[in-house]
C-alpha cells in the first residue's frame, strides 16, 4: 500500500517514543478502514456460491483484524492507548483512506465484482513492486497501471520498526500495562500468529508479521511464515490477483518463476452476487422505510462492534469475546439487509437494488 511519504518522514523524524503515538494509532486505523470494503464484497456473496472467491475474501478479512490487534498491542505496549470507539476513527466512503494510501485512491462500498477486486482490493494491498507472476492457459486482464511514487506502508513499517529499536537502546520503552496485551487464543490458536508485545524482539514480530502476510517480498509473492496447518498463502494482494486471474497461486518446484497462477479455479460468478446499492449512506433511503431502519441497524450494530474493540484494547480483553459475537450477528443481519429493497423515496422500491450495508459511526450506549 502507498501512502503519504509524510507519515515514513515524521516516524523517522521521532525523537521521543511518545512522538510514535499519533503514528500507531493511523496505522491501526488503517488496517481497521480495509475492512468495511471487504466486507461488502464479502457478504454480498450469494450463500452457497462462489466458495473460493470467499475463502479469499474472508482470509484477508481475517488477517487485516489479526493486523489490527497486534498494531493494537504494539501501541499499548509502548505506553499509548487506542482509540477506536469515535467517529472520525470510521472513515468516509466513497473516499481516499487513512495514511494518504493512493492519491487518487478512491475506496467504495460495493457488491464484489472482478472491477471491485482490481480498482479498489488489489488497489488497496499493491506492494511497491509487484512480481510479474505467469498464468496457465489464458491470461487475465492487464495488471494495474503505475501508480504515482509514494511511501509504501511496509516502507513506514520498516522505518517504525527502525525507529523503536534505537529508543530501545537507551531505555526501555515498552512501559505499558502488560495485561492490556490482547492474545485471544480462542480466535487465534497459533501462539505464532497472535502474541503479547513486550519488548523488541516481539514488536519486531508483530511488525514483520503484518508487512509479510500484506505485501509479502519483493521476490516471493508467499508469506514467509504461515499458521494454517505449514500451508503458506499469498500475501493479500496476491490472494486478491488469483480471483482476476481466475486461477489459485501455487508453488511449481524446479521451475521458472517457481509459481504461477495455475491451481484451482478462483472464478467469480458476478451472476451469483446480491445486487447492494453502490456506496450506501443512511441519508439515501427514504425516512420511515424499511430499507433506512435496515441501514440504521447494521450501523448501530457495527458501532457496538467499535465499542467492543475499543473496550477489548484498552484494558478488558476479554471483551474480544463480544466483539466476535457482534461480528457474527453482523454477517446474519447483513443478509436481511441486502434482501431488502433500496428506497430512496416514497414508492421508489422495487428496482431490483437491495439496501446497501452501511458502516457509519452512530451514538449508542455506551459510545
Amino acid at each position: 500500500m502507498k501512502i503519504d511519504p509524510q507519515l515514513v518522514a515524521r516516524v523517522r523524524a521521532a525523537q521521543s517514543v511518545q512522538d510514535l503515538y499519533p503514528l500507531v494509532q493511523a496505522a491501526i486505523e488503517l488496517e481497521h478502514a480495509t475492512i468495511p470494503p471487504y466486507l461488502c464484497g464479502y457478504f454480498t456473496l450469494k450463500p452457497g456460491s462462489n466458495t473460493e472467491v470467499a475463502k479469499v475474501i474472508r482470509s484477508v478479512v481475517i488477517e487485516e483484524m489479526l493486523h489490527m490487534t497486534h498494531a493494537c498491542n504494539l501501541l499499548n505496549a509502548i505506553g499509548g492507548a487506542p482509540r477506536i470507539n469515535a467517529p472520525d476513527f470510521v472513515p468516509k466512503y466513497p473516499g481516499g483512506l487513512p495514511m494518504g494510501v493512493g492519491k487518487h485512491l478512491q475506496v467504495r462500498l460495493r457488491k464484489c465484482s472482478l472491477d471491485q477486486v482490481r480498482t479498489v482490493f488489489m488497489a488497496i494491498e499493491e506492494p511497491e513492486t509487484p512480481i510479474d507472476i505467469p498464468v496457465e492457459k489464458a491470461e487475465g486482464p492487464a495488471a494495474l497501471a503505475a501508480q504515482p511514487v509514494f511511501e509504501t506502508i511496509g516502507a513506514f513499517y520498516h522505518y517504525l520498526r527502525e525507529k523503536l529499536g534505537e529508543f530501545s537502546q537507551s531505555g526501555d520503552i515498552f512501559t505499558g500495562d502488560v495485561s492490556r496485551q490482547v492474545v485471544a487464543r480462542t480466535w487465534f490458536p497459533a501462539p505464532e500468529e497472535l502474541f503479547p508485545v513486550t519488548d523488541i524482539a516481539s514488536a519486531r514480530r508483530a511488525i514483520d508479521l503484518i508487512v509479510d502476510q500484506g505485501e509479502g517480498t519483493k521476490t516471493d509473492p508467499f508469506v514467509s511464515d504461515d499458521f494454517d496447518g505449514g500451508k503458506k498463502q499469498p500475501a493479500h494482494f496476491y490472494r486478491f490477483q488469483e480471483i482476476d486471474k481466475g486461477r489459485a497461486l501455487v508453488h511449481r518446484p524446479g521451475q521458472t518463476p517457481p509459481y504461477a497462477f495455475a491451481g484451482t479455479p478462483v472464478v467469480l460468478d458476478e451472476g451469483a452476487v446480491l445486487n447492494m446499492d453502490d456506496d450506501p449512506r443512511i441519508d439515501k433511503y427514504a425516512s420511515g422505510s424499511r430499507s433506512r431502519r435496515m441501514a440504521e441497524q447494521f450501523s448501530y450494530s457495527y458501532t457496538r462492534l467499535l465499542n467492543a474493540l475499543h473496550a477489548t484494547f484498552n484494558g478488558h480483553p476479554g471483551q474480544l469475546d463480544e466483539a466476535m459475537g457482534v461480528m457474527y450477528e453482523l454477517r446474519l443481519l447483513a443478509q436481511q439487509v441486502l434482501s431488502t429493497d433500496a428506497e430512496y423515496a416514497a414508492g421508489t422500491a422495487g428496482t431490483g437494488v437491495m439496501t446497501g450495508l452501511c458502516f457509519e459511526y452512530q451514538t449508542v450506549d455506551g459510545g
